[in-house]
């Protein structure tokens, strides 16, 4: 004998009790609901917070103290920055803090701890950072850190932190046949895939930064003489005379280096120079150089082993951006969000 779908019957009598509720009539549910709302918003104008969160307001002062951390870790002051991009910086904050806000609920939900050894090698390096115990206490403040909150409230955020990882983790695994087709497809490009031309030379530096005078001209002139047309070694003349401080002791040697590492006006003269030719004296912005050049090395196309870490690397964080942002995207649309613009 077929059993009469009871169950069945319940759930769509009670999905069909809610509809009507909340969609046609103004019931009970709708009604309670709308209280909720009510009270939210009025507590919301009273205190003057900006978004609700799962029912946990973030305040006002929450995100003036985002904007205050933004701007300080770029060397920024309110006073710096125009109407409308703070503005956007402020929205862009507030949508930070609800990020974090989701990712602390999931993560304390779950009552999840990153092991003590990973909690203390992160407070020893956030602590270590201050030159001093008073600049930590300092910047304690800032981020509103009490000395005997500081190491609970930086576990919690390491452990967030190590949440959030392990749930990206799966999304973001490179293999290496993925870096490997990555070279090949991207390497006729060009860009990144070309070691440049580089030189090895010494030189002879004598510094006019707190003198620019004929003497110091005229010394430097009496050392080229010395080495072109007396024949004394380049490298005992430069541990010698040369005031470079870096490059003296070893001779002047410069070690190697790309045209684009040096200033241009360095660079203009000696990139001209032959292996094994000594170049004129000439001026830079800090002082009289000879340079020797003792060896060169063509431009060249970069292998695979040279580039695969970077490679690896930039996929990585692709691919962590891009998961995060689907996973915020995923803890966004369950969650109960509220904003209030006027308060931003």
């Amino acid at each position: 004998m077929t059993k009469f779908p009871w169950r069945s019957l319940l759930y769509a009598a009670v999905l069909g009790y809610i509809l009507l509720d909340l969609k046609v009539f103004n019931g009970p549910l709708k009604q309670s609901f709308t209280e909720r709302q009510n009270e939210a918003i009025a507590a919301a104008k009273e205190n003057r917070w900006v978004a609700i969160v799962n029912r946990e307001p973030i305040t006002s002062d929450q995100l003036d103290l985002a904007v205050s951390r933004h701007l300080y870790q770029r060397g920024k002051g309110y006073s710096e920055i125009p109407d409308k991009n703070l503005t956007m910086i402020r929205r862009a904050a507030l949508q930070s803090l609800i990020n974090d806000t989701l990712v602390r609920h999931y993560a304390d939900g779950e009552n999840y701890f990153a092991p003590e050894d990973e909690i203390d090698s992160f407070v020893e390096e956030w602590e270590t950072q201050f030159a001093s115990e008073s600049d930590l206490e300092k910047r304690s403040q800032l981020q509103s850190l009490p000395a005997e909150e500081r190491r609970r409230a930086l576990a919690r955020i390491w452990s967030r932190k190590r949440w959030l990882e392990q749930r990206i983790e799966p999304g973001v695994n490179v293999t290496d046949e993925e870096v490997r087709q990555w070279f090949e497809a991207n390497r006729e490009t060009g860009v990144g895939f070309v070691e440049p031309e580089k030189l090895r030379a010494r030189q002879i530096f004598i510094s006019t930064v707190e003198a620019d005078d004929e003497e110091h001209k005229q010394l430097i002139h009496d050392i080229h003489h010395q080495i072109t047309e007396q024949g004394k070694p380049f490298e005992e003349i430069a541990k010698e005379m040369s005031e470079d401080p870096r490059t003296a002791a070893n001779g002047g040697d410069l070690n190697w280096f790309a045209k684009d590492r040096v200033p241009e006006k360095f660079a203009k003269p000696v990139f001209e120079l032959k292996k094994g030719q000594v170049s004129k004296p000439f001026k830079t912005e800090i002082g009289w150089h000879i340079v020797e050049l003792t060896d060169l090395q063509p431009e060249k196309p970069v292998e695979f082993e040279q580039v695969a870490d970077e490679i690896r690397f930039h996929l990585e964080t692709e691919r962590s951006a891009e998961t995060i942002k689907q996973l915020m995207k995923k803890l966004r649309t369950v969650a109960n969000i509220q904003l209030f613009p006027e308060h931003i």
